[in-house]
């Protein structure tokens, strides 16, 4: 395990590298696996790289009217309340493609006009197939339409318990509540700002992400909606 004294030099080091693309593959792939860390993804739109936490096979499980601490309600493909659109489930936020998306509609019933508060406390929860890690930063893309759908504030947790537990609010532990990384003024199918999370020091083999608000800034709409 990487102490918190060399995380703090490795992640400094990795910001550093950012200003010399020619070293960035394999020195910072390097520190990446010694740190297990996520921070986004690689696609043809923002080609960072980065270490993904996900595996293909993985399970993706979508929420929705959940909170943090909060017990896990299970969203359904579908159309209405407590759905996600048919064709852009959970699992297209860790597919490495911002030509696909996840879009629920949380508390509402899809209808063209919604309201303030549609797609608000939904989200994700997965297992890692890759074993524990420990997150230090991550980063959100953009969908393709819709600004005020972007998330705006978000929480991710984190849990070690078994997969049978995981739908109970008491299993997970909050390591961020604070802001996507989104701009207001962000442009489509590309990532917000690095978000980091200073004070994790723990490795986690689950986590959960939840969305608490959007970008509508009041304004009605039916969904919320991400492609990374």
């Amino acid at each position: 395990m990487v102490d918190r004294a060399r995380r703090v030099v490795l992640v400094a080091r990795i910001r550093a590298l950012e200003r010399v693309p020619e070293r960035i593959s394999d020195e910072k792939g390097r520190i990446y696996r010694a740190l297990r860390v996520t921070l986004g993804t690689k696609n043809r739109t923002y080609g960072t790289n980065s270490l993904l936490t996900t595996n293909s096979t993985e399970t993706v499980y979508a929420l929705w009217n959940t909170t943090v601490g909060s017990d896990s309600s299970l969203a359904s493909n579908g159309t209405g309340i407590g759905k996600y659109y048919s064709g852009e489930g959970p699992g297209n936020a860790f597919d490495r493609n911002t030509n696909t998306k996840y879009t629920n509609s949380g508390a509402c019933n899809n209808t063209a006009s919604g309201s303030p508060t549609c797609g608000q406390n939904t989200g994700v929860y997965l297992t890692l197939q890759r074993g524990a890690s420990m997150l230090v930063a991550f980063r959100l893309a953009t969908a393709n339409s819709y600004p005020q759908r972007d998330p705006l504030m978000i929480t991710i947790e984190g849990s070690n318990s078994n997969s049978t537990e995981l739908t109970r609010g008491s299993s997970w532990t909050l390591l961020y509540n604070g802001s996507s990384g989104i701009s207001t003024t962000q442009t489509r199918l590309t990532c917000g700002s690095t978000q980091w999370l200073p004070t994790n020091s723990t490795w986690y083999a689950s986590y959960r992400f939840l969305v608490n608000l959007a970008m509508n800034n009041g304004v009605s709409m039916p969904t919320i909606q991400y492609s990374e």
